[in-house]
């Protein structure tokens, strides 16, 4: 009893860990907490305090709050940009990209949130997933010697914004349209069978 006495008042001692481990569970706190608020309503403190770390690392690592809002961004889309390095076809591959991109919700949450405070305007938000995607349609255009009648960028573009809104605005989209009784299996699915169709339009002829 005495002894728990004595120790109430003792700080508690956060197990050791690599400069890694440290990085990585900052990366994680800062992606999740700038996903469910503004960045102005994020503190250095509040990211310490959720990867259970000082504060102090955040200058230490990163070098502030914005830098490692900027890194927590570029991981998830480095993470999207190896499914899409692993599709064998951009058109039946779509069905992986969704996917991977619905898992990163917490990115497409904090890239709105990013871009509506104005934090993100002298970052390259788009990288490096859009533009691999990109450079997977373009490749595909040359092998296929075709003159697509649709600008490829405007194509992905399309993809990438129908993909990143279903994302952030899935669950509003489908409750106003009166589809909550659908299972989200099935949703997804109709979603990757609508944006094949839009893919193939890359690769549709110009009638010259």
């Amino acid at each position: 009893m005495k002894q728990d006495q004595e120790m109430t008042g003792v700080r508690r001692r956060r197990p050791r860990r690599s400069r890694e481990e440290v990085s990585e569970a900052l990366i994680s706190a800062a992606a999740t907490l700038f996903a469910e608020r503004a960045s102005g309503h994020v503190t250095v403190r509040d990211i310490a305090a959720r990867a259970d770390v000082n504060p102090t690392f955040v200058h230490r690592y990163f070098g502030g709050k914005r830098n490692l809002m900027h890194v927590a961004i570029l991981r998830a889309q480095e993470r999207i940009s190896a499914q899409i390095d692993e599709m064998p076809d951009v058109v039946e591959g779509a069905s992986a990209v969704v996917h991977a991109t619905l898992q990163e919700k917490e990115l497409v949450a904090t890239l709105a949130r990013g871009i509506l405070d104005g934090v993100l305007d002298d970052a390259q938000v788009g990288d490096p997933a859009t533009r691999r995607l990109l450079e997977r349609f373009a490749a595909e255009v040359e092998r296929r010697h075709v003159r697509p009648a649709h600008d490829t960028r405007i194509v992905v573009a399309a993809l990438i914004a129908a993909t990143a809104g279903y994302a952030l605005f899935g669950r509003y989209v489908t409750s106003s349209m009166g589809m909550d009784d659908l299972p989200e299996e099935q949703l997804e699915a109709g979603l990757v069978a609508l944006l094949q169709d839009v893919a193939r339009l890359a690769f549709e002829e110009s009638p010259s």
